[in-house]
Parts: C-alpha cells; sequence; structure tokens
C-alpha cells in the first residue's frame, strides 16, 4: 500500500518517540521482567526504541509490510527480543501480561465495532505499575467522516481509564499539508498507568 510506505519512510526518518520514552521513565515494574508491546508498530522504530532500552517486544501489525520493516530495522544487536505478530486489531488473539503497551497513531484504524475489545485486552494485559502509551483521534479530525475508524472526546478517553492513573492527556490540532487538500490532525496523547497496588 503506497500510503503506508510514505508513512513508514517518514517514520524512519525521524528519531526516538519523546513520548515513549516518557512513559518508560513512568513503568513501576513489580515483576522484573521488561514484556512490552507495541500495537500498530508500523516501521518498528518504537519496537527499536524499546529493545535498545532492553525490552522484550512483541509487535503487532496488520500490514505484511510494516511487519517486514520492523524486523528488519530490529535486527541488528539488541539488548531486548523481538517477536511479532500479524494481525488486525479485530481479530488479535490474547495480549501477553505487558509492562509497557505502545500504540502510536494505531489505536484509531481499529473498527469502531472492534474497539472496545481491543481496549479491554489492553487493560488485561497491563502489569501492576505499568503503563499504556499512544494516541486517539478527536471528533474534530479530518478524516471523522470515515465510519471504519475510531474517533474519541477527552471525557470518553478519561472514562475508559477507570482505574488507571492518567500520568499525561494531552489535547493537539495540527493542519499537515495532505493531498488533495491540507487535513486537520485532532489528537489525543495519552500516558495512563496501573497502580501498583490495588
Amino acid at each position: 500500500m503506497t500510503g503506508w510506505n510514505t508513512f513508514y519512510d517518514k517514520a524512519e526518518s525521524r528519531g526516538p518517540s519523546v513520548l515513549l520514552s516518557r512513559a518508560i521513565k513512568l513503568v513501576h515494574n513489580q515483576t522484573g521482567t521488561y514484556q512490552a508491546v507495541d500495537l500498530g508498530c508500523g516501521a518498528g522504530i518504537e519496537a527499536q526504541q524499546l529493545m535498545q532500552s532492553g525490552w522484550d517486544v512483541l509487535a503487532i501489525d496488520h500490514e505484511p509490510a510494516a511487519i517486514a520493516r520492523t524486523l528488519t530495522n530490529c535486527s541488528g544487536p539488541q539488548a531486548g527480543t523481538l517477536t511479532t505478530c500479524l494481525s488486525k486489531f479485530e481479530q488479535l488473539p490474547k495480549l501477553p501480561r505487558s509492562s509497557l503497551i505502545h500504540a502510536g497513531l494505531a489505536l484509531p484504524f481499529c473498527h469502531p465495532t472492534g474497539f472496545q475489545h481491543l481496549w479491554s485486552q489492553v487493560l488485561e494485559a497491563l502489569e501492576p505499575g505499568g503503563v499504556f502509551v499512544g494516541h486517539f483521534f478527536g471528533l474534530l479530525h479530518g478524516w471523522s467522516a470515515l465510519a471504519h475508524l475510531t474517533f474519541h472526546t477527552e471525557q470518553q478517553i478519561r472514562e475508559m481509564c477507570q482505574g488507571l492513573e492518567i500520568m499525561l492527556l494531552r489535547e493537539t490540532q495540527t493542519s499537515t499539508a495532505a493531498q488533495p487538500a491540507p487535513l486537520n490532525w485532532h489528537r489525543f496523547d495519552l500516558i495512563a498507568r496501573r497502580p501498583s497496588h490495588p
């Protein structure tokens, strides 16, 4: 898919994710194991970032090209290990218990009918002291008329995070020079942590 390849090319040209770096520092690891999940791994840049920090990563994407790029970008010497899974979010197998779950610009591409199941999977997999970090699209996003994508309000995101500590919830709007017309990106960045103790 040409559009995805363009996205992967851009991802490979940028540096490590500042949002993910911030989330890694907030993990209160209770188990001594460092298992992470990268939902919608794309070109594998964040998977590589996690592996370089010593994490074992399960990288998931529904695009074969994404899995191929992730394997290539994570093929060098790393402190952590990589496992890949080719799957749509709506058909995702049970996630492993994890101290960090990352979903960079990925969750909105889950069909609305499957989103609640996906989010339940995320919550079930998150270890005590573990952190979720990712993005959601807001209702003012330029793609909001697309019925196969999922969009959220700030209040809905807060309700989804009941039982978690919201460490960061940031709303941004930017316009990009997309073709054939500029595109409004309405986005929420979220970092949320499961409490270490009930």
